[in-house]
């Protein structure tokens, strides 16, 4: 989206954009191969732009399906081909030596200073590299934090640390047992690829609070009531949304309706809460609030439901005490969180789904260590991504908002919060490349390409291939 935006606002700029991925644009997210998983935000709120809400809703009734209407929950494939085809439409009305897409992974970054200036160089994996005035991080969500159970040390082929490994469904017995450690949006993508694959044997979910994703219902609008006079602490609003969803009951509005009437503002309320309350947030609030906000669609919570009332899905609050792996079994001794009673679960597959690493320093990739180990970059304070100011500039390990590396995405959550999904996204996209365009100055060439060593004005985009 930003390679778009760049490419639409200024068609002089030359733009490198460096991606693992075979095509421009899927990621995991709209790279899955399953059409069960379908995108958990209506067609209505997916455009890429957020001058144009019904963007997508148009290029779907075109290229998809004449019936899809602005409420339809289509599948992330689908989504990903739009992506494409819009990078494609933008590429097309620039010059076609403007932008590179490059198909490679970055593995350190290097700053080199002359006589014109300073410029990045990146160095990619297979020892190309790039020079540019500019670097925006891209990645999306950092790979899955490893699991901190007894036992799991040294985990043999039972346990798979990232279910977007393309080994993490297979050679399971169909009428088997698999253990999701984790009960939110991963663990309801794995659980719906495991019923594609056939599978129909027992799926156990396993959290901490027991807790999964609600389900999006079509509801009536209920006003913004949030304002800078609000309470600003934890609890203050929590009491002030729960004033809200029953006042919103009595008048036969669903709470849902309450909760999207924060979204505008949810970046406004995080930034006006003190240090300490976000803190208190996460450590109380942070899995109430993502069940509630981060929705699933009808269709999929309707088969979850199904599974859960057939036993086939099986939902526990606790926590593991240990792992233990034998030739043809896993052993996971699980303790109840309100009984604090044992269970034993005896499965043959392990999978992480608890979501994303949130602390960078944790990262195994080459260019997150590059940027740390060099100074380029800090974690946030609250380890929930990178520090970067306003503009997402990234803040160095000196507290100096850099000139030259930027991030979009869930690297700015920390400053933002909700920076996950596409309505915030494309608004970032659009703020950042004008932010860009003012910075640089024109000129017709400003990228340089793999092995060419010079520096003059540009912007690359790192794209990694992150879960969902």
């Amino acid at each position: 989206m930003l390679a778009v935006q760049l490419l639409r606002h200024s068609p002089g700029l030359s733009i490198a954009l460096v991606d693992k991925g075979p095509v421009p644009g899927r990621g995991l997210a709209y790279g899955t191969r399953y059409d069960c998983h379908l995108l958990n935000v209506p067609v209505g709120n997916m455009s890429a732009f957020p001058g144009d809400p019904d963007h997508f809703l148009r290029w779907a009734r075109a290229h998809y399906e004449r019936s899809v209407e602005a409420t339809s929950f289509l599948p992330r494939p689908v989504y990903g081909r739009y992506v494409g085809s819009v990078l494609k439409e933008a590429i097309a009305g620039a010059s076609a030596d403007n932008f590179q897409w490059i198909q490679g992974e970055v593995s350190s970054l290097a700053c080199d200073r002359n006589r014109m200036g300073s410029a990045m160089n990146v160095q990619l994996k297979d020892g190309s590299t790039l020079s540019a005035k500019t670097l925006v991080l891209a990645g999306g969500n950092f790979p899955p934090a490893n699991l901190n159970i007894p036992g799991l040390s040294e985990p043999g082929g039972g346990y798979f640390r990232s279910p977007w490994s393309a080994a993490a469904l297979e050679d399971i017995p169909k009428n088997g047992s698999v253990l999701l450690m984790g009960s939110g949006l991963t663990s309801i993508d794995v659980t719906a690829a495991l019923r594609s694959e056939g599978f129909v044997g027992h799926i156990h979910l396993l959290s901490r609070h027991g807790l999964t994703p609600r389900i999006h219902r079509q509801t009536g609008r209920w006003p913004e009531f949030w304002n800078r006079q609000s309470p600003g602490t934890i609890l203050g609003l929590l009491r002030l949304v729960r004033e809200e969803v029953r006042a919103a009951s009595d008048v036969g509005v669903d709470w849902r309706a309450v909760i999207d009437a924060l979204r505008p503002v949810t970046q406004d309320i995080w930034q006006s809460l003190p240090p300490g309350e976000r803190k208190r947030f996460l450590r109380h609030v942070r899995s109430y609030w993502e069940v509630h906000r981060h929705r699933i669609a009808p269709e999929i919570g309707d088969t979850i439901a199904s599974l859960v009332r057939d036993r086939q899905v099986h939902v526990y609050a606790g926590r593991v005490t240990n792992y233990r792996e034998y030739p043809d079994h896993v052993e996971v001794s699980v303790r109840d969180r309100k009984t604090r009673s044992p269970r034993l679960l005896l499965v043959d597959r392990v999978i992480n789904c608890t979501g994303p690493e949130t602390d960078c320093r944790r990262i195994d990739d080459p260019l997150m260590k590059s940027l740390l180990s060099q100074g380029f970059a800090r974690p946030d304070s609250l380890l929930l991504g990178l520090d970067a100011d306003s503009d997402g500039a990234l803040i160095n390990c000196s507290g100096v908002a850099s000139h030259s590396l930027y991030a979009i995405g869930p690297a700015r959550k920390g400053l933002l919060w909700e920076t996950i999904a596409v309505p915030e996204l494309r608004v970032q996209a659009a703020e950042l490349a004008e932010h860009l365009v003012r910075k640089l100055p024109w000129q017709r060439r400003n990228v340089d390409g793999p092995s060419v060593d010079a520096a003059t004005p540009g912007v690359a985009t790192y794209q990694d291939q992150p879960p969902k």
